[in-house]
């Protein structure tokens, strides 16, 4: 298994900051890589609820599902996600901090197939992506743009 967090503070209110970030109709306008996604289950959405990703680099596409395991507004959401033999959890914690929103992202990943072996590199690449997507909704949401 591998690990990573990232952290970042965010000038908005706690509910805005969540509805931005649990929102998987949202995520291509924030995350930076090509990615679409979009809810597989009716709503309302919750714990286990599912969405189907569509993820775009390097010339390549890949396609993962997820599903949700916890759906607390606004204080924290998680999805487990499944692709290609890799279980990566994403689990986003929300604080209410003076002047706006703390986003606490803990991510880890288990394989029992070869991509094992490169967690460890798959984790930091997703980490970094997780922090210049968490930078542009810190930009966008304190500049006041709609995402």
């Amino acid at each position: 298994m591998a690990a990573a967090d990232v952290e970042a503070s965010i000038a908005r209110p706690v509910e805005d900051v969540f509805a931005v970030l649990t929102d998987p109709e949202k995520t291509g306008r924030w995350f930076p890589v090509d990615v679409e996604e979009h809810w597989t289950s009716p709503p309302p959405h919750g714990v286990g609820s599912t969405r189907h990703a569509v993820i775009r680099m390097l010339g390549r596409t890949t396609e993962n599902d997820a599903v949700v395991t916890a759906y607390e507004p606004p204080h924290r959401g998680a999805l487990e996600v499944r692709s290609a033999g890799v279980v990566t959890r994403v689990l986003l914690d929300f604080a209410a901090v003076d002047g706006g929103t703390r986003v606490h992202v803990s991510m880890d990943a288990t394989s029992h197939g070869p991509m094992r072996l490169a967690l460890w590199l798959f984790l930091r690449w997703y980490a970094g992506a997780w922090r210049r997507g968490l930078a542009n909704v810190k930009a966008r949401m304190e500049s006041g743009q709609d995402i």
